[in-house]
């Protein structure tokens, strides 16, 4: 049991790793995929409950006294070696998963274990195997261990004891609420980023650590979250750190071979680089493991749909429910003081030609409004530009002019095609200054100061749209950071739920 349990552990945690590390990315594989989360947490339980059984009987186990090669030097100081691996495997494990916040530290330390893990591994097995061979497989699991009872009593106190102890998770420290302080329906809340009004200082904040996102430092960033909400609608104040503004996306550079888009792994749509900050909520009625089930990770996770181009995975519900997504980006959104309101569902039929298979992550219905984006058909060995500024001034920092407008562009012409090497154009080209439609329905601005992204977000309680969650108690919510990335954003294990105070 201890074996299977290490085992499942062991290759769920290395496919979820691979979302922030690369290090094990050539057993990609033989890692299983799909919603791995859930089979790591419960293993996790078990082993858990495994190694607490064994520890409390330690004394009452007879050593086996047939093989003096467990009573070297060299096995004592490996089973040594792996009893503190493993302690400190589930121990960081388990902090992670309970603090949520309330203890910062550092989130790689459980992914730091698994080395030593796989090095106990390596180092207790590798003489048993020399020496015994394929032999060695059916030793794992005795025959004769399967007739003793006292097997089917320790099976049976650690399935008990993982099953309590999993009961015991969800219906308290599964649970953290994020208190939704009640606002009179006349109070004015400015939605400008600035968060300058007395009410925000009176609402009560929530702290979640979030890790495993590219460019942060060592990939985590803490989120402070406070909710507010009146009758008709309800405020969010998310503020977290981030050393600098990322306000490029992809712009296209002028070259001797014409015009690039420059990236760092957009041609895999795994861009880190030339990228904006993003900040994305997620919202659902129920507060499953693994974003709530939505995650699929590993190359091809869902049967008889397109591969992902960058190995990581996909978000789409396969329990007919729909989770409300709202994603604001400093670049394409900001300025129009709105957040993307997009929402996972079940997994698109793909579409023919189409680069890109995004699962079950969509955008609300729109009506007018969008932004596009300025290259023809991308190419990562190059693109030929939708439009070109009307007037001859461009500025060559995509930072002081990320985003263009369609109508102070022209349709691409190579007679205008005069600019010098080095030129840089924005991608983004807003055909007007607002989106329009449900798509809309999230109202957001974001302001970075001093090292700190701070993000105010708005949405009616009830949009009545069918692609959008009515914000009530116990509703859960996740929230991801992304630093000049566009899919490797942060994450934390467990979900807040809102908590409506009564005025």
């Amino acid at each position: 049991m201890a074996i299977l349990a290490l085992f499942i552990s062991l290759f769920t945690g290395l496919r979820i790793s691979l979302v922030s590390h690369q290090d094990f990315a050539w057993l990609s594989a033989i890692l299983p995929q799909g919603r791995v989360h859930t089979w790591h947490f419960y293993a996790g339980i078990l082993l858990t409950c495994v190694a607490i059984y064994f520890v409390y009987y330690y004394k009452q186990l007879k050593r086996p006294t047939h093989n003096l090669k467990l009573k070297t030097r060299y096995h004592r100081l490996v089973n040594q070696f792996g009893y503190v691996v493993l302690i400190l495997t589930l121990a960081t494990g388990w902090i992670r998963w309970l603090s949520n916040g309330a203890l910062a530290i550092n989130a790689n330390w459980h992914y730091y274990c698994v080395f030593g893990v796989v090095l106990y591994l390596f180092l207790h097995s590798y003489i048993y195997w020399l020496e015994q061979g394929a032999r060695l497989v059916s030793r794992l699991i005795p025959r004769k261990l399967w007739h003793k009872k006292q097997t089917w009593i320790t099976g049976l106190v650690c399935i008990s004891g993982a099953v309590f102890v999993y009961a015991a998770v969800l219906t308290t420290a599964g649970r953290e609420q994020l208190t939704v302080t009640p606002l009179s329906l006349d109070t004015f809340i400015d939605i400008d980023g600035q968060a300058l009004e007395p009410n925000w200082q009176k609402a009560q904040s929530v702290t979640v650590h979030t890790y495993g996102g590219a460019n942060f430092v060592d990939g985590q960033t803490q989120v402070e979250i406070k909710a507010m909400a009146n009758e008709d609608e309800v405020y969010f104040l998310f503020r977290w750190a981030d050393p600098t503004a990322s306000l490029q996306h992809l712009p296209l550079e002028k070259t001797a071979q014409g015009w690039q888009v420059k990236g760092h792994g957009f041609y895999q749509y795994n861009e880190t680089q030339y990228y904006e900050d993003k900040f994305a909520v997620m919202l659902s009625e129920t507060c499953a493991h693994g974003a709530d089930g939505t995650a699929h990770l590993g190359p091809q996770p869902l049967k008889n749909k397109p591969k992902n181009t960058h190995s990581k995975g996909y978000h789409a519900s396969l329990d007919g429910k729909t989770r409300d997504l709202w994603h604001w980006k400093a670049v394409r959104t900001n300025d129009m003081f709105l957040a993307d309101d997009n929402f996972i569902g079940a997994p698109l039929k793909p579409q023919t030609g189409s680069r890109r298979y995004t699962a079950g992550y969509a955008t609300d219905s729109h009506e007018s409004g969008v932004y596009v984006m300025n290259w023809q058909w991308y190419s990562q060995h190059g693109v030929t530009p939708k439009r070109l500024p009307i007037s001859p001034s461009v500025t060559k920092s995509p930072s002081e002019k990320a985003i263009g407008t369609w109508f102070d562009y022209q349709p691409y012409q190579t007679k205008h095609d005069t600019y010098p090497i080095g030129t840089l154009l924005p991608s983004v080209l807003y055909r007007s200054n607002r989106i329009e439609g449900d798509r809309a329905d999230v109202r957001a601005r974001g302001h970075w100061q001093a090292g700190f992204w701070t993000l105010e977000m708005v949405r009616k309680r009830d949009t009545g749209s069918t692609k959008d969650l009515r914000l009530q108690d116990n509703t859960c919510l996740w929230v991801s950071a992304f630093d000049a990335s566009q899919i490797a954003h942060t994450r934390h294990d467990r979900p807040l739920q809102l908590a409506f105070l009564t005025p």
